[in-house]
């Protein structure tokens, strides 16, 4: 039996009994890059929390449940048939950013350089892991220029896809996709180290590769 000297790990073994503790645990080890060790800290961390933090933290996982949903127009995360980027009339119309993930579109906005709007493809092409082309929000963006009729040319298409190989994979088949509709298509200049990811790359380095485009 533990000492009275070392209360946590009494405490320890006490909340290591208790079913509602084992099943947060549990789910936190599901989110990504969390392991039965860093749920234990978590939980325990939360355990220190006041009852009211403790409240309204389950109650933005309710709140995510019942009403976050994908922008209809760039797929971008939002709470309304249109995300805020798309919804504000002071974007720019005529530029839209394609980004792999709604992290990636979140690390340009960091930069507060690019005033256009966005296009999420929800991933990159890797046959490797089943992710083709038509698995990926290709056709919607195709979808989208086409409404824009007569004005479709006059969009510039930015090309932000990680300078990765299944990213450059990517960038080129969308080029393909948009020539026969006489689209604009650039691309973020080097800079950006091969292999890295938009999420993990600092804010200077993005807002030259911004400037740099083409």
């Amino acid at each position: 039996m533990p000492s009275e000297s070392c209360p946590g790990s009494i405490r320890f073994a006490k909340i290591t009994m208790s079913i509602k503790f084992k099943k947060l645990t549990d789910y936190l080890a599901k989110l990504q890059g969390v392991g039965p060790r860093q749920s234990l800290r978590i939980g325990f961390g939360l355990l220190n929390w006041p009852p009211e933090e403790l409240h309204n933290f389950a109650q933005s996982i309710t709140d995510l449940a019942a009403g976050v949903r994908l922008c209809e127009q760039c797929f971008n995360l939002s709470e309304n048939t249109k995300c805020h980027i798309c919804s504000s009339p002071q974007r720019d119309q005529h530029k839209i950013c394609v980004v792999e993930k709604v992290l990636d579109l979140q690390a340009i906005e960091r930069t507060g350089l690019f005033k256009g709007l966005y296009h999420v493809l929800g991933g990159a092409i890797n046959p490797v892991d089943g992710v083709l082309p038509n698995n990926l929000k290709l056709a919607e963006l195709k979808a989208r220029l086409g409404r824009a009729n007569g004005e479709a040319k006059q969009v510039e298409i930015i090309l932000a896809t990680n300078p990765t190989t299944y990213g450059e994979t990517t960038a080129l088949y969308i080029e393909e996709m948009l020539k026969p509709l006489g689209i604009t298509t650039t691309r973020l200049a080097r800079g950006l180290a091969s292999g890295s990811y938009l999420e993990y790359i600092d804010a200077t380095t993005l807002q030259n590769a911004l400037k740099n485009r083409r």
